[in-house]
């Protein structure tokens, strides 16, 4: 059963278990295909039988009915669904709260002020940090430079991948990003989090973002590419690389494919950057995308004029310094 539109599923771990069984086919598992076989996927059956466990006890997993498995049936199942790497680890996260598998959310406080300073002091290398939400905390001057009235304090990658205009949303790499963006919310996410909850369930009501979270995929971040629009060039791919330099921090590094379009747009960028900074949009920038529902939401909350403790919680100031006002909650 699929989740409400602009709302998470009940059960993480039912709908996981649901998605992985339906992506596999009995071939995949050594099983032998039956002809006229009707079942998308393998039989609740067949994975109970391959993991060594009753199909009543399975069945009640799948339902959701909040069934505690044991370490040893989660490791069973896992192979029984041939799990990669990625996904015995967000399986046992599901499976077994409180195990080793914690989540590592960040919770509002500060980053280390050392990797603060290198991030705002690189005037050579676009990057940033994000935390497992993918809330924007810390960015260098380059890196908003790249993306000027979307790369800011407090928005979220996963909301502004999906504000993408049609035209973007049909290049190849911005389909590539969209779908680790969506495979790593949900592998970090925690369910019990106020702020994942609101961004999932803004995004669920986006008939992309809803296709690929329907697929289940749960993979950490790593590396990957993105488009992003640079005067005089269009629509230029750059590539992205991720150090975890903190528990439940990221800084992801932006760069040009040596000999690419994108390496010479950024290196035009910040010679530019560096010769003259750049102009930064004035209130009231239009983006390609200002109209959007989720654009409206992000302004809406960014109109928030205290957090409850006499701070703004708007990006404003120095786009290079954590802002204070950003909880990690909402």
């Amino acid at each position: 059963m699929e989740p409400a539109r602009g709302r998470p599923e009940k059960s993480a771990l039912a709908s996981f278990l649901r998605a992985r069984r339906a992506a596999l086919r009995p071939e995949d598992v050594e099983l032998p295909a039956e002809p006229g076989r009707r079942v998308a996927g393998l039989r609740r059956e067949e994975v109970a039988r391959l993991a060594g466990i009753s199909v009543e006890y399975y069945r009640r997993l799948e339902q959701g009915s909040g069934h505690q498995m044991s370490v040893q049936v989660c490791r069973s199942l896992a192979r029984a669904l041939r799990l990669d790497g990625a996904g015995v680890a967000y399986l046992q996260r599901l499976a077994l709260p409180g195990a080793d598998a914690s989540y590592e959310v960040h919770r509002g406080e500060a980053p280390p002020p050392d990797l603060v300073e290198m991030i705002t002091l690189w005037d050579h290398t676009a990057a940033y940090i994000i935390d497992r939400n993918q809330d924007i905390l810390v960015l260098n001057a380059l890196m908003r430079a790249v993306a000027p009235g979307y790369m800011e304090v407090g928005n979220n990658l996963g909301l502004m991948q999906f504000e993408a205009p049609p035209e973007v949303r049909a290049l190849s790499s911005w389909q590539e990003g969209a779908r680790t963006t969506v495979a790593r919310l949900r592998y970090y996410g925690d369910p019990d989090d106020p702020r994942w909850q609101e961004i999932v369930g803004l995004l669920l009501d986006d008939d992309d973002f809803r296709a690929m979270w329907d697929r289940h995929e749960a993979y950490p971040m790593t590396s990957g590419r993105a488009p992003n629009h640079f005067a005089g060039h269009g629509w230029v791919d750059l590539r992205w690389q991720v150090l975890e330099a903190h528990p439940g921090l990221y800084t992801l590094i932006c760069y040009g494919a040596p000999g690419s379009v994108g390496e010479r747009a950024l290196t035009e960028l910040r010679t530019a950057f560096r010769e003259a900074r750049p102009e930064q949009p004035q209130t009231g920038h239009q983006t390609p995308t200002e109209g959007s529902r989720l654009a409206r939401h992000r302004r809406s909350a960014r109109r928030t004029e205290d957090d409850g403790h006499g701070r703004s919680t708007a990006a404003d100031g120095d786009p290079g310094v954590y802002s204070e006002g950003h909880d990690g909650v909402g």
